[in-house]
C-alpha cells in the first residue's frame, strides 16, 4: 500500500544502500517506551508520511469538486499514540477564512471527507483515530462580542402555533325560512326529467309532520300520535 500511494503522489522511494550499515544498537525499553509516548514529528518516508500525504490529497480533492476555495481550509496532522488502539494520526481541518455557509456543512464536508479517504484506503480506520476542527479565521469573522443571554433561550425554545377553534353560532328558530316545494298534481304538467313525484309527495309529508310538531304547545301534552313510516312504492 504504501509504495502504491507514493507512487501515485510522485514520492521517491527510498533506495538501497550499496554496502549493508552496522545495525544500530537497539535502544532501552524505557527509551523505545519514551519515544511512542510522545511521537511529535512525523519522519520523511514513514507510513505516516505517506497517510499525510493521502489525506492532504483527498483535502484538495474535496474543496475542488465542491467548490471552496483552497485557501479556506487547511490541514495538520497530529500523531498519537492510544493505548487500545496504537500509534496513528489525527486530522485537524484548520478554517482560515470566515464563512457562514462553510460552517453550516462543516460536518457534511468532515462526512465526505472521511468517506473518500476510507474508499481509497479501506485499512484508515486503523490508523486515523480522528478529526477535528479549529477556527483560526482572523478578522474575517464579524461577530466579535457574544451576544445577550436571552438569545439562545429563543434559539432552544419550542415553537408552539396556537389551534385556532371555530366558532359556532345557533341560530334562533325564528330565523329559519321554509322553503316550500311544489308538489306536482295529476292535473298539472309532468314533473321534469330527473325528478320524482313519489319523492317531493314524501318531503312534503314529512315537512307538514314537522310542522305540526312545531305548533304544539309545550305544556306537557303528549306529541299526536304518527303513523308508522311505510316505504313508498317507487317505481324503478
Amino acid at each position: 500500500m504504501r509504495q502504491a500511494i507514493s507512487k501515485l503522489l510522485g514520492l521517491k522511494t527510498p533506495q538501497a544502500p550499496e554496502k549493508p550499515a552496522p545495525a544500530p544498537a537497539l535502544p532501552m525499553k524505557s527509551e523505545r517506551a519514551e519515544s511512542l509516548d510522545n511521537p511529535h514529528t512525523i519522519e520523511d518516508n514513514s507510513d505516516n508520511a505517506t497517510r499525510r500525504q493521502l489525506v492532504q490529497m483527498m483535502l484538495r480533492d474535496g474543496l475542488r469538486k465542491h467548490g471552496i476555495p483552497p485557501g479556506w481550509v487547511e490541514c495538520r496532522m497530529l500523531v498519537v499514540n492510544s493505548r487500545s488502539r496504537g500509534t496513528g494520526l489525527y486530522v485537524r481541518l484548520v478554517m482560515r477564512h470566515w464563512d457562514m455557509l462553510l460552517l453550516t456543512y462543516a460536518h457534511a464536508f468532515q462526512q465526505q471527507l472521511l468517506a473518500a479517504i476510507t474508499e481509497f484506503e479501506p485499512q484508515a480506520s486503523d490508523w486515523l483515530h480522528g478529526v477535528s476542527w479549529e477556527l483560526d479565521v482572523g478578522n474575517t469573522c464579524p461577530y466579535l462580542d457574544m451576544p445577550e443571554p436571552s438569545v439562545w433561550l429563543e434559539v432552544s425554545a419550542p415553537v408552539q402555533t396556537a389551534t385556532v377553534m371555530p366558532e359556532v353560532f345557533l341560530m334562533p328558530e325564528d330565523a329559519i325560512t321554509r322553503v316550500a316545494v311544489p308538489i306536482a298534481s295529476s292535473k298539472s304538467a309532468p314533473p321534469a326529467p330527473g325528478h320524482d313525484a313519489e319523492v317531493l309527495q314524501d318531503l312534503q309529508r314529512m315537512f307538514a309532520i314537522r310542522d305540526a310538531h312545531l305548533q304544539q304547545p309545550v305544556d306537557g301534552t303528549p306529541a299526536p300520535d304518527f303513523q308508522n313510516t311505510e316505504p313508498s312504492s317507487r317505481r324503478v
